[in-house]
């Protein structure tokens, strides 16, 4: 066995956590047997040792080592077989059927997004309830006369209390919830197993945490938080074992079969989908967000899924929400603003609307879009920027984020209650009839209405009826002749169930306009900005400024506190505040037939995607929350202007940041530029940790306790009767380290010592002795560990390592049938870009590197392919005149071969850490000399290089 390596294979185990998919050497008669192992009892361990507690490995940090996903399927008879006839089978005349795999993923997906509908409408239902009775108090208290101290302490109570419970809830129980988890879906996505951000009680948490933030007045949504909820609903598909104590009518043989990394990404990128459709009433915005900004692997497949995951989860949310709509199912998301049906609801109370699709886009408003773009661009960058300095500010003990939760809830409490206080401005509630008029009561348009009211001395007042106050005919709806004469006083009354304001202090038949923004639902502002027309316009140009501003500075502060908080709904508000103000300034001054409510569609899409810098999945959310695609221009307009704004601020959108804040391992899309100059072999961690075919139980167990590495080489043994026809050290498979834990714990089972136990089977004194073929018990005890969805429980105990005997030490185990026999390889002298893209498109966790011989020589993981030690390398290996070429200069080759020769023999090893950051320090040795074509061919000539 070669060398024991000190660098990366991949230091990602140190307590192993679940038996990942293994190779298997024999398979199934059929798929039927397969299941029937499922149920087969577990084999039972020495219950004296078993007794004992394991020595628990420390994990620090929010998300404890973060490991990456076995997504790559293994190569092994048993395996194959076992899961190509679960997935497909083929009837007498050779097409293929669905079998039950296939028949089982399509019913959990549409009960994923059936489920995602329902927790999306109790959050929904949860705020709206809190919200308003909390609104409904301070205007009671307003109303009658109290202080506005009095209605201060009340109001900042009230936040404080839920702000102060839903951080406590996510410091305490579950930091992973706080903010809304899409970085953490993304580097999941990209293959970092992100520990604990979708256990059960993580998710529990975040929807209670959502709603007490919500309701806590922070500048904050539960869009985005919804998003993390989904695919936590999603993610305990695959865990059998607990979706099990939950749904007794699913066994753990069916839910068993979705446990492995690749079924549970391919439905946690569902369940994100579903998440995003069901926010904004989006099922092809949802599809298009997860693909966009966190999917890797783009497959018919999983784009289907995505999508029917979606789709139920829109129709069921509409369909639930069908009740409160008379029956219209066309608002199907939480947030939907400008929809034909928002606009008819406003001209039913009375207001002038209007909607996109009826508004002309004149050709020189696409300046004025791009003016839009600009803003939202600037606004994005700023904060992303602002955010990441925060970042490195932010308290790191408990007691200090609690008090941060709670100086942020009172700082947003007083800035947004004395804010509407001191700058109060009333505006008519856009509700008018006829007064003084033949036809008094009468529904009209407005002051401009001069031909509605009839009579000389006829207007059209602000007020929604009129009602006798006093006299025999009190409380009876009235015109003023009618009343005084019957000893009463005819005043206007405002209807409460089409009010469109808080009245906070204003007259009757108005609206306090910067209540109704920061205190109200962001909803129904938004929707009046997007849609309501002139003459009028809902908020003034400076109450929006103002609540713009406000709301930026807030969602600054609280993005990044210790409570699930999301942007999304902040930066449509935002967006839609400043867009509005650019449009009604456009019809102002420019020309006073434009639309201003496209406006603030457009300064939405904007804000967005200067923050998340996406593009196509922005547009489309937007479209299909306005319901039409007449405003298809105006919102690709301003997206794509934002996008290139905010990249003069820094290249990366919100969640890369947050990713490199919070320091998740993330791989980008394409390789770096370098990549080019380098060969694999630059930068393969060496010497490897390597396991022969047939290997001495004591040197695997002195292996395991001495490296923390998740997979191994496995190279052959030498034929003692012909070396030359089976060299010894050739690469023959990969193994990793779950298996060899499981197959060392049949030591520890109690029928060990017994000559037919297993032990005794898959072991022998002599290597002449082992079975070429795999033991079938060891494979059904992996395979029932998998299904039901458990911690390994077949695996060897951290306290066990020293209970193997001189003899167990001894004894020889044959390591082949349970390996991966095809692994991905490559030769040390590829191009690095070619490497990363193998090991990015197949979504590899370890990559060996062989020479000229087939020999493992060294290993790619994913911290072997970071921009860090990229560039460590080329400053090792190469004068800085070699690598920035200037534009006009010209050089081929770039290095003659005699040049390079001499290069690749006197490499230096480079000794460097596997991140500098992390709270693991394990050393890493890369480079060094390499063997190429050239290197060869100038030693086979003799040539002095």
């Amino acid at each position: 066995m070669s060398g024991l390596n000190e660098s990366l294979l991949d230091s990602n185990h140190v307590e192993i956590v679940g038996v990942q998919e293994q190779g298997r050497a024999h398979a199934p008669d059929d798929a039927e047997e397969l299941l029937h192992m499922a149920a087969v009892p577990p084999l039972v361990r020495n219950e004296s040792m078993e007794s004992r507690k394991s020595i628990k490995q420390s994990v620090s940090g929010v998300y404890g080592r973060l490991e990456r996903l076995d997504v790559d399927p293994i190569n092994q008879p048993y395996y194959v077989d076992a899961h190509r006839k679960l997935e497909r089978g083929y009837n007498p005349n050779g097409q293929i059927v669905f079998t039950s795999k296939v028949f089982y993923r399509w019913i959990l997906t549409v009960l994923i997004g059936m489920a995602i509908a329902i927790v999306a409408r109790g959050v929904q239902v949860a705020i709206q309830v809190l919200v308003d009775q909390r609104n409904d108090q301070v205007e009671m208290y307003v109303k009658q006369g109290s202080s506005m101290f009095q209605s201060f302490v009340f109001f900042a109570v009230w936040n404080s209390c839920f702000a102060l419970v839903g951080g406590l809830l996510t410091i305490t129980l579950e930091p992973a919830t706080a903010a809304d988890g899409i970085a953490e879906i993304k580097a999941f996505m990209n293959g970092t197993h992100v520990k604990r951000f979708l256990k059960l009680r993580t998710i529990l948490v975040k929807i209670v945490g959502t709603i007490l933030a919500a309701c806590s007045g922070l500048a904050s949504g539960s869009e985005g938080p919804l998003i993390h909820i989904g695919a936590g609903i999603a993610s305990g598909v695959t865990r059998g074992d607990k979706v099990q104590s939950l749904c007794f009518e699913f066994s753990p043989a069916i839910l068993g079969r979705f446990h492995n990394d690749r079924d549970r990404r391919h439905f946690i990128s569902a369940g994100a989908g579903a998440g995003m459709a069901a926010a904004f009433g989006a099922p092809i915005g949802g599809v298009l967000f997860v693909l966009e900004e966190t999917s890797n692997a783009w497959t018919p497949q999983l784009i289907w899924h995505m999508f029917t995951a979606a789709l139920v989860a829109t129709v069921s949310l509409a369909f639930i929400k069908a009740d409160l709509n008379s029956g219209d199912v066309s608002l199907a998301g939480l947030l939907s603003f400008g929809t034909t049906n928002t606009v008819q609801r406003l001209r039913d109370g009375g207001i002038l609307a209007d909607s996109s699709v009826e508004a002309p886009i004149y050709w020189w408003e696409i300046i004025m879009f791009v003016v839009v773009g600009i803003f939202g661009g600037i606004v994005g960058g700023v904060f992303n920027r602002a955010v990441s300095l925060l970042s490195l500010v932010r308290p790191r003990n408990n007691l200090l984020r609690a008090l941060e939760v709670f100086s942020i809830s009172l700082i947003t409490s007083a800035s947004i209650f004395y804010l509407v206080v001191l700058n109060p401005v009333c505006r008519d509630n856009g509700l008018w009839t006829c007064k003084e008029a033949g036809n008094w009561g009468d529904w009209c348009s407005g002051p401009l209405d001069l031909d509605t009211c009839k009579g000389p001395t006829s207007s059209c007042a602000n007020a929604s009826a009129w009602i006798c106050h006093g006299g025999s005919s009190s409380g009876r709806s009235c015109r003023d002749s009618d009343c005084e004469q019957l000893g009463g006083k005819c005043l206007p009354l405002q209807i409460p169930s089409i009010n469109r304001g808080m009245q906070m202090g204003c007259d009757v038949g108005q609206y306090n306009e910067l209540a109704t923004l920061l205190f109200g639902h962001h909803e129904l502002s938004i929707s009046r900005m997007m849609t309501q027309a002139w003459p009028f316009s809902p908020y003034s140009i400076a109450s929006m400024l103002k609540a713009a501003a406000v709301t930026f500075v807030l969602m600054l502060v609280t993005f990044g506190a210790h409570i699930p908080t999301g942007i999304f709904m902040p930066c449509v508000f935002i967006g839609s505040c400043l867009g509005r103000v650019v449009g009604e300034y456009v019809k102002l001054y420019v020309d006073p037939r434009v639309f201003a409510g496209i406006y603030a569609l457009a300064g939405a899409s904007a804000v967005l995607g200067g923050v998340q810098r996406g593009t196509i999945s922005l547009v489309i959310i937007m479209i299909e929350g306005t319901g039409n695609v007449h405003s298809l221009l105006p919102v690709v307009v301003s997206t794509c202007v934002a996008n290139l704004v905010g990249n003069f601020f820094g290249k990366e959108g919100l969640y890369d940041v947050l990713i490199k804040r919070k320091k998740l391992r993330f791989l980008p899309h394409v390789p770096d530029s370098f990549m080019s100059l380098c060969f694999v072999g630059d930068v393969m961690s060496r010497p490897v940790v390597s396991f022969k075919v047939i290997e001495k139980i004591g040197d695997i167990v002195d292996v395991l306790r001495s490296c923390s590495h998740n997979g191994f080489p496995v190279v052959s043994v030498e034929d003692e009767k012909d070396p030359s026809s089976t060299p010894a050290g050739r690469m023959e498979g990969t193994i990793l380290r779950s298996t060899l834990r499981t197959l060392l714990s049949a030591r520890f089972q109690r029928d060990a010592a017994k000559a037919q136990s297993m032990w005794q089977r898959i072991t022998s004194e002599r290597k002449e002795d082992l079975n070429l073929n795999g033991d079938k018990e060891m494979y059904i005890q992996m395979e029932t560990s998998r299904l039901t969805g458990t911690k390994i429980s077949h695996s060897v105990k951290d306290w066990e390592w020293a209970l193997f005997t001189g003899s167990d030490r001894d004894r020889y185990i044959n390591l082949g049938p349970y390996m991966n026999a095809a692994p991905y390889t490559v030769h040390e002298t590829c191009l690095l870009n070619k490497a990363f893209d193998l090991f990015q498109q197949m979504s590899l966790r370890h990559l060996p590197v062989l020479d000229v011989c087939n020999r493992p020589v060294g290993i790619i993981t994913r911290d072997n392919l970071t921009n860090k030690l990229l560039h460590k390398t080329i400053s090792s290996y190469f004068r800085p005149e070699e690598v920035y070429l200037q534009p006009d200069e010209v050089r081929t080759p770039r290095l003659h071969g005699a040049q390079q020769v001499q290069r690749q023999r006197q490499r230096i090893v480079i000794q460097s850490t596997i991140d500098e950051d992390s709270d693991m320090k394990e050393s890493m040795t890369t480079g060094g000399s390499i063997s190429s074509w050239q290197s060869r061919l100038a030693a086979a000539l003799g040539m002095s290089c």
